[in-house]
């Protein structure tokens, strides 16, 4: 998007802010008491899922305003968690649904282009809370060696995926630690730690061909 048109969207953000606060200032908004609170929840669901479809629409047309995805899957993420709260009474996965979308806006920034492979690691631990808030909610387990495999695997897959800059074998590092750590907090539940680790063992045992593979590939080309 172009200096001038960026300008005009920020110039439009702050009239309409200026117009909010003039109009709390003039006691307008003090009318809208009357308003039923499910209108206005029905209100602030649309505004956020407009906006967040507009910033998705810039991103779309125009993939070099990459970070637009961010504010877009994040307020898309807010506005079907304000869906679900209002209209699905009890409905567990409100606060997945959220952190799902602010995952959803970095793995679009990678996907869109892989110079920036550190969106890889914001998208991986939200995506991982995602998954530990959820759990949360419909299980009784201590989720927290569940939380250090999430980021050992996230950051295995940094180290893993190719970059314009070679790979990250550096992300080996925090990978192996993180993964220590989840097996220290899950020694002792038997029962998850005796799912997890053979499933970690089977991660890192095919991880280790993977990475002679194209470490072989690479040295032939």
């Amino acid at each position: 998007m172009a200096r001038n048109d960026m300008r005009l969207i920020w110039g439009a953000v702050l009239v309409l802010l200026g117009f909010g606060f003039l109009m709390q200032n003039l006691g307008v908004f003090d009318l809208f008491g009357m308003i039923p609170e499910t209108l206005w929840t029905i209100f602030w669901m649309g505004a956020f899922g407009c906006a967040g479809l507009f910033f998705l629409a810039g991103f779309w047309l125009n993939r070099v305003n990459w970070w637009m995805a961010i504010p877009g899957f994040v307020l898309l993420g807010l506005s079907a968690t304000i869906l679900v709260d209002e209209f699905i009474p009890g409905f567990p996965f409100s606060g997945s649904i959220f952190l799902g979308g602010v995952a959803l806006g970095f793995i679009a920034v990678y996907a869109t282009n892989r110079e920036h492979w550190w969106a890889i690691i914001p998208g991986g631990v939200n995506l991982t809370l995602a998954v530990v808030a959820g759990l949360d909610e419909v299980s009784g387990w201590e989720n927290g060696g569940i939380f250090f495999l999430g980021l050992a695997a996230t950051f295995a897959l940094v180290a893993l995926t190719p970059t314009p800059k070679g790979r990250m074998n550096w992300a080996w590092i925090p990978a192996g630690i993180l993964f220590a750590l989840a097996i220290v907090t899950t020694a002792s539940l038997d029962g998850i730690f005796g799912l997890l680790w053979p499933l970690a063992l089977i991660v890192l045992g095919g991880g280790l061909p993977y990475r002679n593979y194209q470490r072989t590939r690479s040295e032939q080309e």
